[in-house]
């Protein structure tokens, strides 16, 4: 068995959390490295190819595979500290190295066994943690399997540790999958060292009615991976096409792969339409994890939660888990799927963008392996300690809704910083979320609003009283997004950790009479601020128009500021989704100068509304459903005109539309972070008719850009103030926010929603 901590805590590891360990993930097609330590969090990420035979399938096996060694010790500065602080052999300054690798591998000695992915059909034992000691001496390594390291990351998290079992299964260019008994923070293993290679597993498949047959990377036919894993699906699509010839030409799935989509996007944006060809293909690769799944819950009924993890199952999210369950209903367990159809559902989900980092499972398996500590006590070292202290309230989500609960207060350990709400607000994002139309896995929402600093730990240098907003995006640690994948606002206390803190994420406010006399102001600060990020970019090209696109809160603060900020003579026009958006927009006291719903106009029409002449600047705040048609609507009404294009609302993961064949539209939204690079990225482009465009896109703004948004809203409050349509307490949160979950309709006690702002009790933890 793999145990997770050997001993009890020694007096020399008392200190590990603060240990930085060189972390690294090896997967078949991705090398990331970076360095990690329990408090400080991820820093200094690096993504880079990996030398595999699935990049590079003609390079020979030894060749590969010293080229990967040298690469994972290259990764590990020379000098560096580690856990221990010295070598075994010399006593000299050490390092400690966590290894996530890719690979099916005696977890009690670390030899690989083998790995299509990295090493194709070669068998041959490789002594990994032998050759990396052999290679730097003065480096204390640590390998694990990239599952295991994913599924120590994903059980660290607070919400799991009353789990008996947490069982976490990867769906990518391999299929394998890890349980862990919490109780005892141990991975069992078998005679070989391993646990849970299921994708090796015997399996069968089918598409239109018929069966099929395929090779596994491995070299053998009938494995789960051969269908269900990342290159899996794409064979069992090629099947599928040539099975049923003019019903994949009529597919939406068929028309977007024309388009120069890559299958992965053009998979999503099809189930994203319920294009019914997608469906059957995803139900036909599903099938035989669904298999898995069943039999594991059959057997051991302890597992409180089953996570699916991986580029293939995350990108599609939701659809994937939709089709598990479909399986899972329509032949589910014995009886209870019959008498509580609930206890399956409820525990089996898809984890959520940083849920189940490798690199952070890595750090934690090194200074465990290093320190003799337990999980819980190198992830949350103050956990126990507040269990009966001090407590909080906080919006709970959970598989059972949204509630109001009490979660305990843990204090701020070196670097940290924990703050008291003032105000939240709820954002579109949030809304995806509780509608399981995004997989981010934070219990606690809330990525905007202010704060003040309760208590600073060791190292935090703002004093206890400063007033704060948090900038909810970093820009190089995937394992902070506020209210996304780290717990965010929405409760009296929050705990902002060391990572955020060190970079600067927590920003300092004036404090300034506008916000102490009208609080719920602070609701727009951070999406008055991607509008300002926006506003910055745009008035490049001295627009004459400002096309707006979504009439939730940043499309009505793009309206109301473009004045301002690009410029006296520039013309609004705003498209709303719904007629009782225009109706509100039309009552509201700084409406733009022309509205109109998307749908009941044709491009020449919406492009008569634009100002006769002139640069048309495009600002599109929509959810991910709408960005690529309203894309499409907006390049057509604007032929003929010089355009710049801000992709602000999500994209799908690498979409594109037919007028911009082959453009990945992710990676460009994606070349933006947090502020960074300035000026951002712009691609110029060429549609599919000759026409140039420029588009480019961003998520998060900069520390500037919410200090400006203060400013502006400091500046005219009396302009922004009607936007916040609703300000409640957190138990009347509750109730909007779970009827908001189960309804798209935005009329919320007879008034439209714009901006929720909940206010947050300020008062003393008990």
């Amino acid at each position: 068995m793999t145990t997770v901590a050997a001993t009890s805590a020694s007096p020399e590891s008392a200190a590990a959390d603060d240990r930085e360990v060189t972390v690294l993930d090896v997967g078949g097609t991705h090398l990331r490295r970076a360095v990690w330590s329990a408090r400080g969090g991820l820093r200094g990420l690096v993504d880079e190819p990996t030398p595999s035979h699935l990049l590079c399938p003609d390079t020979p096996v030894a060749e590969l595979r010293e080229r990967l060694i040298a690469a994972i010790c290259d990764a590990v500065p020379a000098g560096a500290t580690g856990a221990t602080g010295a070598t075994r052999e010399t006593g000299a300054p050490g390092a400690i190295a966590g290894v996530s690798f890719g690979a099916a591998l005696d977890q009690r000695s670390g030899i690989v066994y083998g790995s299509a992915p990295l090493f194709g059909d070669e068998t041959t034992l490789l002594d990994l943690p032998g050759l990396l000691h052999e290679r730097r001496p003065d480096v204390e390594w640590h390998v694990v399997n990239d599952v295991t390291a994913a599924l120590l990351h994903f059980a660290s998290a607070p919400r799991r540790q009353g789990h008996r079992k947490v069982m976490l299964m990867t769906i990518s260019s391999g299929i394998a999958c890890r349980t862990i008994d919490r109780r005892r923070d141990v991975i069992a293993t078998d005679a070989a060292g391993l646990q849970g290679e299921v994708g090796h597993l015997p399996a069968t498949a089918a598409l239109a009615g018929e069966p099929v047959v395929l090779r596994c990377d491995c070299g053998e036919t009938g494995h789960v991976a051969a269908y269900a894993s990342g290159p899996g699906i794409r064979r069992m699509a090629d099947v599928l096409r040539e099975r049923v010839g003019g019903r994949w030409d009529e597919s939406l799935l068929g028309k977007a792969l024309e388009t120069g989509a890559t299958f992965e996007a053009a998979f999503e944006v099809a189930l994203d339409a319920a294009d019914p060809l997608a469906g059957e293909l995803l139900d036909a690769v599903t099938a035989p994890v669904a298999d898995v799944l069943r039999t594991a819950l059959c057997l051991d009924p302890e597992i409180d939660e089953l996570a699916l993890t991986g580029g293939a199952a995350v990108s599609l999210g939701r659809h994937y888990r939709a089709s598990v369950l479909g399986h899972l209903r329509r032949q589910g367990l014995y009886l209870t799927a019959d008498r509580a159809p609930e206890w399956i559902e409820e525990r089996v989900g898809v984890c959520g963008p940083g849920e189940a980092n490798g690199l952070i499972g890595a750090g934690i398996a090194a200074l465990a392996a290093a320190t003799g500590r337990r999980m819980e006590e190198l992830t949350h070292p103050d956990a126990a300690a507040a269990r009966g202290g001090p407590s909080h309230r906080a919006i709970v989500r959970d598989d059972r809704g949204l509630r109001l609960r009490r979660r305990p207060t843990v204090a701020p350990g070196p670097g940290e910083l924990s703050i008291a709400t003032l105000v939240a607000g709820v954002c579109g994002t949030d809304l995806q979320m509780l509608r399981g139309l995004r997989s981010d896995g934070a219990p606690v929402l809330g990525h905007e609003g202010v704060a003040r600093v309760v208590e600073a730990g060791p190292g935090a240098d703002l004093a206890p009283g400063t007033l704060v907003v948090v900038n909810p995006t970093h820009r190089t640690d995937p394992s902070f997004l506020l209210g996304h994948n780290v717990d965010g606002l929405l409760q009296e206390r929050t705990l902002v950790p060391a990572t955020a803190v060190r970079d600067g994420l927590v920003v300092p406010l004036p404090e300034a009479p506008e916000l102490a006399r009208t609080p719920e102001l602070a609701a727009l600060i951070e999406p008055l601020a991607v509008v300002r990020y926006a506003s910055l970019a745009l008035r490049a090209i001295r627009p004459k128009t400002l096309l707006v696109f979504g009439d939730g809160t940043v499309g009505h603060l793009a309206v109301r500021t473009a004045r301002h900020w690009l410029g006296d003579d520039v013309r609004t026009v705003h498209v709303h989704h719904t007629q009782q958006g225009v109706e509100w927009s039309a009552a509201a006291p700084h409406a733009a100068d022309v509205r109109r719903r998307h749908g009941t106009f044709t491009p020449g029409e919406l492009a008569a509304a634009l100002a006769p002449d002139g640069p048309v600047a495009v600002l599109l705040a929509t959810p991910g459903v709408a960005m690529l048609p309203c894309l499409e609507t907006a390049l057509a009404a604007t032929e003929g005109r010089e355009v710049l294009v801000d992709l602000l609302g999500g994209v799908p993961r690498a979409a594109s539309i037919p007028a911009l064949p082959g453009v990945n539209l992710g990676a460009i939204r994606a070349a933006n972070c947090a502020g960074v690079p300035e000026p951002p990225e712009i691609a110029s482009l060429t549609t599919v008719d000759g026409r140039p465009v420029r588009i480019f896109g961003h998520r998060g703004v900069a520390n500037c850009h919410l200090l400006d948004a203060v400013t502006e809203l400091c500046r005219e409050p009396g302009r922004y103030r009607d936007l916040v349509t609703h300000v409640v307490d957190p138990e009347e949160a509750v109730r909007i926010m779970s009827r908001l979950s189960v309804s798209r309709r935005r009329t919320i006690d007879g008034r439209r929603l714009i901006k929720l702002a909940v206010r947050m009790p300020a008062g003393e933890t008990r």
